[in-house]
């Protein structure tokens, strides 16, 4: 597989990742960070219920070409003050 393609594919996984995190009600306007490594992702971040920790990982796991996730979303009820979403 020619790395070209490889870039490619992880910057479409990327996409999905990044929509089908803001398109989640409860984890729009929370702090999620993703990181993809091959198939694997790692989310990590602040979020305010356990609720929204679990749908964060649910949307990302129900991508195609995602084969694990790993959560270390941190649950800190009432301290959203600036809704972030980013990639490392």
């Amino acid at each position: 597989m020619s790395p070209h393609i490889t870039i490619d594919r992880a910057h479409q996984l990327s996409e999905l990742i990044k929509q089908a995190i803001s398109t989640s009600v409860l984890v729009a306007n929370q702090n999620v960070q993703y990181q993809i490594e091959q198939e694997q992702v790692v989310l990590t971040g602040i979020v305010n219920s356990y609720y929204a920790k679990q749908l964060a990982q649910e949307s990302v796991s129900r991508i195609q070409g995602v084969r694990q996730v790993h959560n270390r979303l941190t649950v800190t009820p009432g301290q959203m003050d600036q809704p972030t979403l980013s990639t490392n």
